[in-house]
């Protein structure tokens, strides 16, 4: 699973990566949507935040196995998982991996009408 942090351009505007340091915005404290979160979800946060600041891609896209979260992280695998899914859930993360958003319009061309 790849996964990429929200508006990640946004908020960090450092142009090496795997910087030292990762901005982390006192905002959270009065997002209501981020402080409703499972506590397993509000941990893992900022934990993939700084593997996203390690992503050589523009939007932090990274790896989000439970295999390789397990290793770099040393959560257990039902923390990871349900951390994770709520994240994804409530718009946080965005999965990568998945397909593309379905086809809401017919792909027939318009004819000029009079």
């Amino acid at each position: 699973m790849r996964i990429f942090p929200k508006s990640w351009q946004e908020f960090q505007h450092y142009k090496d990566r795997a910087p030292p340091w990762i901005k982390l915005h006192r905002g959270l404290l009065s997002d209501r949507k981020y402080m409703r979160l499972p506590t397993a979800s509000k941990a893992l946060a900022p934990l993939l935040w700084l593997l996203a600041s390690e992503s050589k891609s523009e939007n932090g896209e990274f790896d989000a196995s439970t295999e390789e979260l397990e290793f770099r992280l040393h959560m257990s695998v039902k923390d990871i998982e349900t951390g994770r899914k709520a994240l994804i859930d409530k718009g946080f993360f965005i999965d990568a991996s998945g397909v593309l958003a379905s086809c809401q319009q017919v792909a027939t061309p318009e004819t000029e009408g009079e």
